[in-house]
């Protein structure tokens, strides 16, 4: 069985807790906004519109799409191996339309689509959405661990670029603000982080035991095997999501698969800077990769950037809006189902 454990919670710490969430979705979400206003701060949009104007280019960007129903897809039975192995069974159709759901959520309040996940398995029964959170939380750490895979190959085949990388990012700073003031950064993020972290050093039992129970959960599947090859999948076609939108740039035609991977991975770690959607660290990512280590046009990069978050971005949401349809469409009718059979049997 997996579960979460959590510490008992008095109305003030629950408080305290939802005011934490309120701050953390304002943060977020201005520095998001405030990436995305300094990295397209003079850009012509109309580049964009020249993309969409080549037929051609329909093809790829309909690979692309089908891509992101497919990593989706796949990402949803996967899921659904993990519930399977904490006694939770649920059908394909509804672990698909909830983790859909999921990610439309997230699109908008970071982290908040797993936790709707979680208690839309079976709503009203906090022990079957404690065991489902459980699970959840075993998937981030598979991904985490793919996160770091996909890096350490990328980086071990372009190291050079990397390294290079790295180092035009602190000239950047430093010719962006003095010495001293970068230092000052520097400092006050080490102290945020550690402010952070220390009132939570007394849970790092409860986390190191959900970890454990996060593995031990992995072990206990059907198909270890089957639960890789998804894992696979879904990175495959994440990176198929990024690959199958440099056709449609001439300027990009210099860029092959270990470039694209290279340009994959750094765009990862932008992820973990949480924002909605990842709007912003994502594209400062792509876009620094893309002009510093393979010496594209500024333009090109942002141009590239927008349109392929843009299509897994829409995607996303027409996705997680059919799946909201659906689900509350199936949840109606089961509850209008109930009401009738119960109306008949009290006249009976």
């Amino acid at each position: 069985m997996v579960c979460v454990i959590l510490p008992p919670k008095q109305p003030f710490s629950l408080v305290t807790k939802q005011i934490k969430n309120i701050l953390f979705l304002i943060v977020s979400t201005l520095l998001g906004i405030l990436l995305m206003v300094w990295i397209y701060r003079g850009f012509n949009f109309r580049d964009l519109y020249e993309v969409f104007c080549i037929r051609h280019n329909y093809i790829w960007i309909t690979l692309t799409l089908i891509a992101g129903i497919a990593a989706n897809v796949l990402r949803s039975l996967r899921w659904q191996m993990l519930l399977e192995s904490a006694k939770i069974h649920i059908k394909k159709r509804r672990a698909i339309e909830l983790v859909f759901i999921s990610y439309l959520i997230n699109s908008v309040t970071p982290r908040l689509g797993e936790l709707t996940r979680s208690l839309l398995v079976r709503r009203g029964d906090a022990e079957v959405s404690t065991r489902a959170f459980g699970t959840v939380i075993i998937e981030k750490l598979v991904d985490v661990v793919c996160l770091i895979v996909v890096v350490a190959i990328a980086v071990a085949f372009r190291w050079d670029d990397t390294l290079e990388l790295v180092h035009r990012f602190i000239d950047g700073m430093r010719q962006a603000v003095p010495s001293y003031t970068l230092y000052i950064i520097i400092g006050l993020l080490i102290c945020i982080a550690i402010s952070f972290t220390l009132p939570k050093l007394k849970h790092i039992r409860t986390l190191l035991l959900n970890f454990w129970q996060g593995i031990t959960a992995i072990s206990r599947l059907k198909s270890p095997k089957g639960f890789i090859g998804f894992c696979i999948g879904i990175w495959a076609c994440n990176f198929l999501q990024l690959w199958l939108i440099i056709p449609c740039y001439e300027a990009l035609g210099g860029i092959g698969p270990m470039d694209a991977f290279h340009i994959f991975a750094m765009a990862g770690i932008g992820l973990l800077l949480p924002t909605p959607g990842g709007v912003g660290p994502w594209h400062f990512a792509v876009v620094k990769t893309l002009t510093t280590a393979h010496a594209v046009p500024a333009a090109v990069a942002k141009s590239f950037a927008l349109v392929t978050h843009g299509l897994k971005t829409v995607l996303v949401m027409l996705l997680g809006i059919l799946a909201y349809i659906t689900y509350y469409w199936e949840v109606a009718t089961h509850w209008h189902r109930n009401r009738s059979q119960a109306g008949t049997s009290h006249k009976v």
